[in-house]
């Protein structure tokens, strides 16, 4: 079975041959069904890779595709004496908190107000929201 996505001129039903250029002559409405299309695409894609990888754990073979090699992540593991050392030896500079939520969760909600002073907010990127 040979899968293909082929955009189609729903006025015309003429095949189209599809470029990104393209997408900036597209109307708001022809915009958002294409939108909406590759939406449902990468969550098709997304199963697919589930089912690939699952099927790979089993030990089946695929034509072009397999586990590439597995990432190593160098992960920094200290005792206090080893910060204090390397605090002591280069300076505040060398380190950085732990995230606002990692400390609340250590230290509980009452550290939020003891460093009102030093939270600055800034605001995320806008996401696209689906009126349904």
């Amino acid at each position: 079975m040979d899968l293909q996505l082929l955009p189609v001129d729903v006025e015309t039903g003429e095949v189209l041959e599809f470029r990104p250029s393209m997408i900036k002559k597209l109307n708001n409405s022809d915009l958002t069904s294409f939108l909406a299309a590759v939406k449902d695409a990468d969550k098709m894609k997304k199963e697919a890779e589930k089912e690939v990888k699952k099927r790979l754990d089993e030990g089946q073979k695929f034509t072009q595709l397999s586990y590439g090699k597995p990432v190593q992540q160098k992960i920094l593991t200290m005792t206090n004496k080893q910060k204090f050392d390397l605090v002591t030896a280069h300076g505040w500079d060398c380190v950085e908190p732990i995230g606002l939520p990692a400390l609340k969760k250590m230290l509980g909600e009452g550290i939020e107000q003891e460093l009102e002073q030093s939270i600055v907010y800034k605001e995320k990127k806008r996401s696209i929201k689906w009126d349904v």
